[in-house]
């Protein structure tokens, strides 16, 4: 499959030199065949997931197969410096190749392909933020939608059913904090929005019947005759109504296992011009590096998840818009066109580079 591409780029190629963009693990071996075919191609390929360190790289097969279709690129972008030191350990422990970190590039078979942090965000404002109604008309057709009554606190936690985003995590924190503060009770509830995923699959089909049954057995534990703490909703919702669900809210939940970023994290952020609610933060989510006004966790940490949710509860509005506001102005600013342009600036400044140097070098060889 990959080979079809790279027979696709070379025939849609205008020129000898093109500017190609490869994007994520689909296409590990793509940079090569094109490089291959291609020498003269400025390659850009950004890996959308997180890159392990290189003792647990090591179990896999095609390590060396991946890492070298990787190299054929002429820049290499991840989501954060971690994941760019670690292909820098894997790529000098696995190829015959010379590493610079003081310069983030790799040298292999005399081509030197520079490795680089792109943190991707969102659009800026987002779209489906345009034709959203005032943040308390969101937080009214929730309340009506499912049930609640008008003093009831909301957590939101939206993602697909995927084993990395940590749902059944964040549903025995729920648990946990009810457990250890029952005045919570009936005054509480969390919306978990799920969409189904890769339902073909055994182990996402066996994620969704545990998180059902998980969430059957804690609604047992703690509702009251006429309440439930957790509504699960397991459907594919539209970007108005996932808006809708983060303006409405008091807590967004993001409680990655492992995560390269995380774009919910920014999008509930993005969502509340109001500069109200709090986010919960996994560690392990990329977006951990750059949303640090969010209540960070460790989502392995049942209590500690608690209380993040307590604590979340409890802040003031003021402290929650004096959070909400830098990381507004952060997202604002890093956006995701800016994420595509310094990519392209860098491959700009390297074709430059190369062009004066093959000046250079014909001046020299003249002379």
């Amino acid at each position: 499959m990959n080979e079809r591409f790279a027979e696709t780029v070379v025939q849609e190629a205008t020129r000898d030199d093109p500017i190609v963009l490869v994007q994520d693990y689909h296409f590990a071996l793509l940079p090569r065949m094109i490089r291959d075919r291609l020498p003269k191609a400025t390659i850009i390929t950004f890996w959308h997931i997180p890159w392990p360190n290189a003792e647990t790289f090591s179990i896999c097969p095609w390590r060396n197969a991946i890492i070298e279709g990787l190299l054929g690129s002429t820049i290499l972008g991840f989501h954060t410096q971690l994941h760019c030191n670690n292909f820098l350990e894997a790529a000098d422990r696995f190829m015959e190749s010379r590493v610079d970190r003081e310069h983030m590039s790799v040298t292999y078979r005399g081509q030197e392909v520079l490795v680089r942090p792109y943190p991707i965000s969102i659009e800026w404002p987002p779209a489906a933020l345009a034709n959203q109604a005032p943040t308390e008309s969101c937080r009214a057709s929730v309340q009506r939608r499912f049930g609640l009554s008008a003093d009831v606190r909301i957590a939101v936690g939206i993602e697909r059913f995927d084993y990395t985003k940590g749902i059944l995590d964040r549903l025995k924190a729920v648990d946990d904090l009810l457990t250890r503060h029952p005045e919570w009770i009936g005054r509480f509830v969390f919306i978990q929005a799920a969409a189904p995923t890769r339902s073909k699959l055994g182990a996402y089909s066996a994620l969704q019947e545990e998180a059902e049954t998980l969430v059957n057995w804690i609604n047992a534990k703690h509702e009251t005759r006429d309440f439930a703490p957790i509504r699960l909703v397991i459907r594919h919702h539209e970007p108005d109504e996932v808006f809708e669900l983060f303006r409405a809210a008091d807590i967004c939940v993001v409680s990655s296992l492992h995560d390269g970023m995380n774009l919910v994290a920014k999008e509930f952020v993005a969502a509340r011009d109001d500069e109200q609610g709090v986010l919960i933060l996994s560690t392990f989510a990329g977006a951990s590096r750059e949303l640090s006004e969010a209540l960070l966790v460790n989502p392995y940490d049942t209590h500690g998840m608690a209380d993040a949710l307590q604590n979340a509860l409890q802040m003031p509005s003021s402290e929650q818009r004096n959070r909400m506001r830098l990381m507004r102005e952060l997202i604002r600013e890093r956006n995701v066109y800016r994420w595509a342009a310094q990519m392209l600036l860098d491959a700009s400044h390297i074709r430059q580079r190369q062009r004066i140097g093959s000046v250079e070098l014909q001046a020299q060889r003249s002379a």
